[in-house]
């Protein structure tokens, strides 16, 4: 449905989505908000809106030049429209071109563990007049970007470009192109270079690898462009018949082997022979046969080469002692070779396989970040599987909460295995306020702990406990889920954010943002909606410890998903890794810097998730209920937003009070789950029914997958 313009009388009007008129404490959150005098445009209520503090939950509120630090935010950062992207098809364009297309494309992405994949992507104008850095590599390129853009780490882990030293190891994006014109790269986790066709295939991109029996599987390149590698190029043939169609093709055009033809592939040949790589090309080609030849046919080889240098021995001893022989040799000698992955000049052959090792092993360094003196629009990339891209750089970037996974999993794999399962993630992930007893690699290795001494004085005794709670649920609405989709294919999906430390952190800065209020003499309808101005340092240290919470969730999903993956894999498929169908992360309760009617503003989703065009989501239903994976349709109105959930009917005090055990039972009949009354306020009959909230948001979303959990964890 569309929204409804609410009849109440503030500086800024309210859009509501919701199917139910507001309450009056509603009413009030709602009006407080919008008669802020820095709320742009209007507030934007979605349909799972509901009391929350200060503000309402499932609201979103764009500012101008100041925030409420009453919700969890990290700003996205971008690059300027320059910046240059390399896709599958060989080519690399720039990013603001890619935006103006509209359309999607695959771009080079990669894993934490360093394996280079292919993926889809979308580009688009993330913010304008935005200030930026310029980080320097050690091989000369030069990237300018926001300050906040994350740049993937050697290690996998990420770091905000403004944050990058000199020296810091950067995972490493190589191409080049072989000598009968394939495209190869270069895979981090292993150092050798593998083809890109065959990294698209290994993507999933190109469908199941098939068997021709008797046959070895190559790809063919339809279009005879072996360096695009775009998947409609691309065809799976077996060797014999893919040698026996390029016969066909030289049988069914007599040109190819008439003397004119002839004539010119000798002078094309020897044209090749002239450069560079034809050359290196030959000499190898020429050192192969050789060798074959001398294995194959020893004693003629001996015979041939019996009385070989005789004659020519005293001219060459002649030559290397004169001038011009000696003039050769030095300037053998003192000849520079280009290294091919960062264009540095190395004297002598050796000289530059030892720069290749001791530089080129396994990654691009950092040499310097540079504030710049002007501002520029930015852009930036959504990938939904991987999170992150390839730049022509070289290196690779994150793109910009629930987490889900599609698995290659059915159903029938979970027969008489549910309980086991759950047990086994209640065994590996702490709920509530447990935390974890051991402290495990993935989390000591996160880079950003060495900026824990940077955040807010008032948690600075907390790192330890924020480590033991990296990888654990919490409570509330917080969930793990097993699902299954209208096609019976098994997801993954679970719902957390930054622990104890993201809430200690905000309370600090709710609380310094309340003083600053009382000491100015602000007159706020309400207390929580006091507000830090844009440019103060409050402000900024504000921004910074939100980016760190952000960071914390993020991270704090990833392990707890790896885990759950583990677990489910056990069961499933015998311990064997399996690579998801698709992935979702999304943030919600935050903040982010956007470009919406042509400004900057501040946009606060409080219980809400983005859901720009082609943006991928979840709206998760309550513990009995359907969820949905959902595409944004770019809603300018909601300043592109959807729910990020059914919304609570009743506060968890009046939902113990309104139900019993019984109801919970038979509430949650087919899942398997905690049925005691430590849950019952997570009850489904607490929650909106998810179908009327999805009907409200027709205009907002459209439905990818309809999910239905068979398991579900709670704190």
């Amino acid at each position: 449905m569309p929204y409804e313009k609410l009849e109440i009388t503030t500086l800024a009007p309210v859009f509501s989505w919701a199917n139910h008129p507001l309450g009056s404490e509603e009413t009030k959150m709602a009006k407080n908000v919008a008669s802020l005098p820095f709320v742009f445009k209007h507030v934007a209520l979605m349909p799972d809106v509901h009391l929350g503090k200060g503000a309402l939950v499932g609201s979103v509120i764009a500012t101008k030049e100041a925030i409420i630090p009453a919700a969890v935010g990290v700003d996205i950062g971008c690059f300027v429209g320059d910046t240059l992207v390399p896709l599958v098809d060989g080519k690399s364009y720039r990013i603001q071109d890619l935006a103006a297309q509209g359309k999607e494309f695959i771009i080079y992405s990669c894993t934490p563990t360093g394996k280079i994949v292919a993926a889809q992507a979308t580009a688009k104008l993330t913010r304008r007049n935005t200030p930026l850095v310029k980080v320097i590599l050690d091989n000369y390129e030069e990237i300018i970007c926001t300050p906040d853009h994350q740049f993937m780490l050697r290690d996998g882990t990420y770091k905000e470009a403004e944050l990058l030293q000199t020296g810091t190891s950067l995972m490493p994006f190589y191409a080049q192109t072989d000598k009968d014109g394939y495209t190869l790269i270069a895979q981090p986790y292993s150092s050798r270079w593998q083809k890109a066709h065959w990294i698209i295939a290994r993507s999933g991109l190109l469908g199941k690898i098939p068997k021709f029996e008797g046959q070895r599987t190559v790809i063919h390149h339809r279009n005879f462009q072996e360096f695009d590698n775009r998947p409609q190029n691309l065809e799976f043939m077996g060797d014999c018949d893919h040698s026996a169609y390029h016969r066909s093709l030289i049988d069914r055009n007599q040109h190819w082997q008439s003397p004119e033809f002839e004539k010119k592939r000798v002078t094309s040949l020897a044209q090749k022979a002239q450069t560079p790589e034809g050359y290196q090309y030959y000499a190898e080609r020429g050192t192969k046969n050789i060798l074959q030849y001398m294995q194959q046919q020893p004693e003629h080889f001996k015979n041939a080469v019996a009385d070989n240098g005789l004659r020519g021995k005293q001219y060459l001893i002649a030559y290397n002692r004169s001038d011009k022989g000696k003039a050769r040799s030095k300037e053998i000698a003192n000849r520079y070779y280009t290294c091919e992955f960062c264009g540095v000049e190395v004297k002598t052959p050796i000289g530059l396989h030892n720069h290749r090792r001791k530089e080129h092993r396994c990654n691009h360094k950092v040499v310097a970040v540079i504030p710049l003196d002007y501002t520029d629009d930015v852009y930036c990339l959504t990938v939904p599987e991987y999170h992150n891209f390839a730049l022509k750089a070289g290196v690779f970037v994150h793109n910009c909460g629930m987490s889900a996974i599609k698995t290659p999993f059915t159903a029938e794999q979970l027969e008489g295995k549910l309980k086991k399962i759950r047990l086994d993630i209640e065994a590996a992930i702490p709920t509530g306020f447990n935390e974890n007893k051991d402290v495990e690699k993935s989390v000591t290795n996160w880079q950003r702990w060495d900026d824990f001494q940077d955040l807010h004085r008032g948690v600075q005794d907390l790192q330890g406990k924020a480590m033991k709670q990296m990888g654990s649920l919490g409570g509330g609405n917080h969930f793990i889920e097993v699902c299954l989709d209208t096609e019976n294919q098994v997801w993954l999906m679970l719902h957390s954010g930054s622990r104890n430390i993201g809430n200690n952190l905000a309370q600090c800065h709710i609380h310094t943002a309340k003083e600053l209020a009382k000491m100015a003499g602000n007159q706020l309808p309400d207390p929580d909606l006091s507000y830090f101005v844009a440019g103060t340092p409050e402000f900024q240290a504000y921004w910074h410890d939100l980016q760190w919470a952000q960071d914390y969730a993020r991270v704090n999903r990833d392990v707890m998903m790896a885990r759950f993956k583990r677990i489910v894999e056990k069961h499933l498929a015998g311990g064997k890794a399996t690579k998801p169908l698709l992935q979702v992360n999304c943030h919600h309760n935050y903040a982010e810097k956007e470009v919406h009617f042509d400004e900057d503003v501040y946009v606060t989703r409080k219980g809400a998730v983005r859901a720009q065009t082609e943006d991928y989501g979840i709206i998760p239903g309550s513990m009995g209920a359907k969820s949905f994976i959902v595409k944004g349709k770019g809603n300018v109105h909601s300043f592109c937003s959807c729910s990020h959930g059914a919304g609570r009917l009743m506060s968890r005090n009046k939902a113990k009070n309104v139900y019993t055990l019984d109801d919970l039972i038979e509430q949650t009949q087919g899942v398997e789950c905690r049925k005691d009354t430590g849950v019952l306020d997570e009850i489904p009959g607490a929650y909106k029914p998810i179908d009327q909230v999805m009907a409200n948001q027709a205009d907002l979303v459209e439905v990818v997958a309809t999910l239905k959990q068979v398991v579900c964890v709670k704190g």
